[in-house]
């Protein structure tokens, strides 16, 4: 593969597909997405209908359609990648944003005090979840020499966990590895793979987070928003000379 050099932001007719994205940076990022002329397939468990309706009021021309999609079962991820390639006739960028947190886990609670069903559920959905839906649509990129995926892995995952247990700082970890990996062999095929970790969020489930405007060195909690722009980047063109990377979005609170 020889890259293309970078270039300006201009998504108009990609087709992209974005998991948990019901509510939160999900949400954000199908709206910047449809802003900048991608076709989307928004995919959750929950209901899609708050996503659709918001980002057809916000872009009255957006072509967006809803699947409903449990990423840690096989099938149904065959499914809706198979819904999504027969709807558009291609597959231009992922984004692995569905995952689930486990328990808050305050400092005074040790290790022991964190059951261990915890972590079969967080790998299975956030770990084996992710990886389906990279399998599914690795042939579809392959076959058109051309891709983007971008994975959301987590601030937790380099500073050893900050709200939830050692299990979903572990998952994250392991997307941040599993980005690097994938991205090598994403070469060969004209597939750019890249993650972000973003710091706190205000979304309904880092709603529990102890954090505060102070705590963050530019003096705010991130928003939905501020992931969903870094996530244009590296789906655009703008990015044809990054891959493998993992994109700190945290405010300044960790400088890697």
């Amino acid at each position: 593969m020889k890259a293309s050099l970078s270039g300006p932001v201009n998504l108009t007719g990609k087709v992209a597909i974005v998991t948990g994205a019901g509510r939160g940076i999900g949400q954000a990022i199908c709206k910047a997405l449809a802003r900048e002329g991608a076709k989307i397939a928004a995919c959750d468990l929950i209901s899609l209908d708050e996503t659709i309706q918001q980002t057809k009021d916000l872009y009255k021309d957006s072509t967006i359609i809803g699947v409903n999609c449990d990423i840690s079962i096989e099938k149904e991820v065959t499914q809706a990648t198979k819904k999504v390639k027969d709807s558009f006739g291609r597959i231009d960028i992922f984004i692995g944003n569905a995952a689930i947190a486990g328990s808050v886990t305050p400092e005074d609670k040790d290790f022991l005090d964190v059951p261990i069903e915890e972590w079969d559920i967080l790998q299975k959905v956030n770990v084996r979840g992710t990886a389906l839906c990279c399998r599914a649509i690795w042939p579809i990129m392959s076959a058109q020499q051309n891709g983007k995926i971008v994975l959301i892995g987590s601030l937790a995952a380099k500073v050893g966990g900050v709200l939830y247990g050692p299990y979903y700082a572990a998952t994250k970890g392991a997307i941040h590895t599993f980005v690097k990996w994938i991205a090598k062999r994403g070469l060969r095929h004209g597939i750019y793979v890249n993650a972000i970790s973003p710091g706190p969020i205000v979304t309904p489930m880092g709603s529990q987070a102890p954090f505060t405007n102070d705590m963050v060195p530019v003096g705010r909690l991130g928003q939905p928003e501020d992931i969903a722009e870094a996530v244009i980047f590296l789906v655009s063109d703008a990015s044809n000379f990054i891959t493998g990377t993992v994109l700190d979005v945290n405010g300044g609170m960790l400088m890697d």
